[in-house]
């Protein structure tokens, strides 16, 4: 072998031993940070529970409010619509704040409230969107409803939670948290 190639050889050889030092330190490092994540959000869940426990005096009442929301899933959703629809008008209504007078201070509020009047009247609509798609309607509907209140409590708590300290980050995850478990132990029984 010319000289070159053993000097090529020997770095392969030099490289896959640090390689394989280097991904034993990872491992390592990897695993006490899963329980950290684990006993962080685990317990965040827990103090959530136990709260929903003790007001309701139900050991079940995330469930059970899980439930609820989807054996009356036409009024939420219509209220869903109702909300989005009186926000995207207000939006809308921004377009003619420019008007000059009353037109233009009323622009915005006569907005929301003329979406906000649409959104009411759109419970047939999604009555039948319901018996059209069933049964993936009535099977995909814990998922939106879970999915829905995490998204609240992630956008108002946990995103502006970053720059807090520890125990007030631990404290903004507990709905979040408290949610994910309440769908957890609802897991579509209760419609059943």
């Amino acid at each position: 072998m010319s000289a070159p190639t053993v000097g090529a050889a020997k770095a392969r050889k030099k490289r896959k031993k640090k390689h394989g030092k280097a991904a034993a330190a990872v491992q390592v490092a990897v695993q006490p940070s899963r329980w950290r994540w684990l006993a962080y959000n685990g317990g965040a869940a827990a103090v959530g529970h136990c709260l929903l426990w003790g007001v309701a005096g139900d050991p079940m009442a995330g469930a059970t409010v899980m439930a609820d929301i989807n054996l009356s899933l036409v009024p939420v959703a219509t209220f869903t619509l109702t909300c989005t629809a009186a926000y995207a008008g207000w939006k809308a209504g921004g377009v003619l704040r420019g008007l000059p007078g009353l037109a233009g201070l009323a622009a915005r509020p006569a907005g929301a409230l003329g979406a906000a009047f649409w959104g009411q009247g759109t419970g047939h609509l999604v009555t039948e969107f319901m018996s059209w798609s069933a049964p993936w309607s009535a099977l995909l509907a814990p998922l939106a409803v879970a999915g829905a209140v995490g998204s609240v409590c992630w956008l108002y708590l946990e995103r502006h939670s970053a720059g807090w300290t520890a125990p007030l980050r631990w404290a903004a995850r507990i709905p979040l948290a408290t949610v994910v478990l309440s769908s957890l132990l609802y897991a579509p029984g209760a419609l059943l």
